[in-house]
């Protein structure tokens, strides 16, 4: 690279980084700012999302920017994802909660598709740009499990949490043994199944890059992640990590007992945590069994199927049924009159308690954008699946992105979608290397 580039390179992987820890921070610098009639809040994400856009326009030659079927990334993907906002737009202006729907939700959907473009086109300019992604997000996912394992032994930290970052002063949800309750502590990402779902796509691709990292940070990784995913006790990742590993092993994508011995200690790490015993004991429990069935996932999608119903052509709107879910849920368990529900559910100032979502991707979809925008997303999954597996034939892929659906369709994350659409932007230009570093070849035009 010459000096210019390498300049250049240096302000990307700046600002990349910075995205990455403000889309993990979701701190609020400013809460409900006032001037005259306008209003604002100013999290720390979309700060530095704007700052990685801004560096973005200078850094990138605008001479460079070159037709989109010119790029190493197919351009249906962008038509699809492009059309999906558009849906997003026309559900939120109908919405009873448009002013929320649009501004807080959609509008910063639109600013991560300029993200995604943006770093599809650093992917394709800098050599090592695809390497730097995929590292950055190994090395980012130290900090998670830390800052998991500080939320739950270091109260200082998790009163910083809770002061500062909006987490709940309750913990979303805890574990028993006999009387003594367990949280589970989710870091500085506030959501615990996604602060899993982090760890598990980050320890997916460290495993397929043993050989580009130290091998005391592999240890010190897999001991620090295995720990703190055992206290995050979230039972999808546990069941798609475990996917993923086995898929290395019988596939031979991580070879040699060095990788054998990463995963063993990922696993025994976790028995440790009184959070993945109560777990264990979980399953020889049949009360807990049942009580599963009426209050866990099973009443959040029965919910989720009444809100469906509501306006199946086009949404409620983004991120309204978090808004609402209680209303849902309610009526769902018999707690709420007809009218009541009719009454509020109209209501474009309620507030609920305690939001929850839908815990299941596709929900999202026709809930809040109609049977159009399922319709959209369906589309743009299985053209993916049929372009990885007969276009790419790239198994290592595809077996990454089986692992992304499987988790979304029990987890979603809303309203923490600022991290989650960073993972899956850093899938979507891995997909060009299959995951692996080495296989980074693209040219610095």
């Amino acid at each position: 690279m010459e000096s210019t580039t390498k300049n250049k390179f240096l302000i990307f992987k700046i600002t990349w980084t910075l995205l990455l820890l403000g889309a993990i921070c979701d701190y609020v610098i400013v809460d409900k700012f006032s001037f005259g009639f306008f209003s604002i809040n100013l999290p720390l994400s979309s700060v530095t999302a704007v700052i990685y856009l801004l560096a973005f326009v200078f850094v990138y030659p605008l001479r460079e920017v070159v037709s989109i079927s010119k790029i190493k990334f197919n351009n249906t993907n962008l038509i699809l994802i492009f059309l999906l906002l558009i849906m997003a737009y026309i559900s939120s202006y109908f919405s009873v909660m448009p002013k929320f729907a649009i501004t807080t939700t959609t509008t910063r959907y639109l600013l991560y598709f300029f993200i995604f473009l943006a770093t599809i086109l650093y992917y394709n300019y800098f050599q090592e740009a695809g390497k730097f992604i995929l590292k950055s997000f190994v090395y980012i996912n130290i900090l998670v499990a830390v800052s998991s394992l500080a939320d739950y032994f270091i109260p200082w930290f998790n009163r910083l949490l809770i002061d500062s970052f909006g987490h709940m002063e309750n913990k979303h949800s805890a574990l028993k043994i006999g009387d003594i309750i367990y949280p589970r502590p989710s870091g500085l990402v506030t959501d615990t199944n996604l602060t899993a779902f982090s760890i598990t796509f980050s320890s997916f691709l460290l495993m397929l890059n043993l050989k580009n990292f130290n091998k005391y940070f592999n240890y010190s990784f897999y001991i620090l992640s295995g720990i703190s995913f055992g206290m995050l006790a979230s039972r999808s990742s546990l069941i798609i990590i475990t996917f993923f590993f086995a898929c290395i092993l019988v596939f031979k994508l991580a070879t040699g007992k060095k990788a054998i011995i990463l995963i063993l200690i990922f696993y025994a790490v976790q028995l440790i945590t009184p959070q993945t015993q109560a777990r264990i004991l979980q399953l020889f429990d049949d009360k807990n069994r049942i009580e599963e069935m009426e209050i866990g996932r099973p009443l959040v999608w029965k919910a989720a199927f009444i809100a469906m119903k509501m306006k199946p052509g086009v949404g409620i709107g983004s991120g309204v049924f978090f808004k609402q879910s209680d209303l849902y849920i309610s009526k769902v368990k018999g707690e709420i009159s007809e009218n009541k529900f009719n009454e509020e559910i109209t209501n474009p100032n309620h507030v609920p308690e305690e939001g929850i979502n839908p815990h299941n991707i596709f929900f999202v979809m026709i809930i809040e954008y109609g049977i159009p925008g399922l319709i959209l997303f369906l589309v743009l999954v299985f053209y993916n699946f049929f372009k990885i597996i007969f276009k790419k034939k790239k198994y290592i892929t595809l077996i990454g992105m089986l692992g992304i659906l499987f988790v979304s369709s029990l987890s979603n994350y809303a309203p923490y979608y600022k991290y989650y659409l960073l993972i899956l932007i850093i899938f979507y230009v891995s997909i060009n290397s299959n995951l692996i570093f080495n296989n980074d070849v693209q040219q610095n035009k």
